[in-house]
């Protein structure tokens, strides 16, 4: 590989054009190979990143009852679900989830949640982006308050 250039009394290796084109196309070659697996690492990390923060906000919401001696409402609002409480008579917004892309759709439900922790009624909340080649979530929220991440394939009760 490489050709013997002498210039002078000084011999210099060097890459022939054709050896470098080699090379571009071998990479291009590998990068065309990994990039289906690096798109739907992306869109799956995208459904992981909005149920974990969706699964946030709930155990944000449930502490905040507990912590106030008061209910918080879940409120769905357009494509965000709002935490809102009583604060001197107000209702005030405490925290926020947003859907973190547009590919992603995410079953939003009002509720509302007891100073025990309790909420006002099951819940069963879908969070996908429709692509088959990415896992599906739902969050799962019993009548107690308890709640856990499952596959979409599986329902909570």
């Amino acid at each position: 590989m490489g050709q013997l250039m002498s210039v002078g009394n000084q011999r210099h290796q060097g890459v022939t054009l054709i050896e470098l084109l080699v090379c571009v196309a071998l990479v291009a070659v590998l990068a065309s190979l990994a990039m289906p697996s690096v798109v739907t690492y992306i869109k799956q990390d995208r459904v992981d990143s909005n149920i974990h923060q969706l699964n946030s906000v709930y155990q944000y919401a449930r502490s905040e009852a507990v912590k106030r001696e008061q209910s918080v409402r879940l409120v769905k609002q357009n494509s965000q679900w709002l935490v809102n409480t009583l604060v001197d008579g107000e209702e005030k917004t405490l925290r926020t989830f947003t859907i973190g892309h547009e590919s992603i759709q995410v079953e939003l439900v009002d509720r509302e949640i007891r100073s025990t922790g309790e909420i006002n009624q099951v819940s069963n909340i879908l969070v996908s982006d429709n692509d088959n080649s990415t896992l599906d979530y739902r969050l799962c929220i019993l009548r107690s308050g308890q709640s856990w991440i499952g596959e979409a394939a599986e329902n909570c009760v």
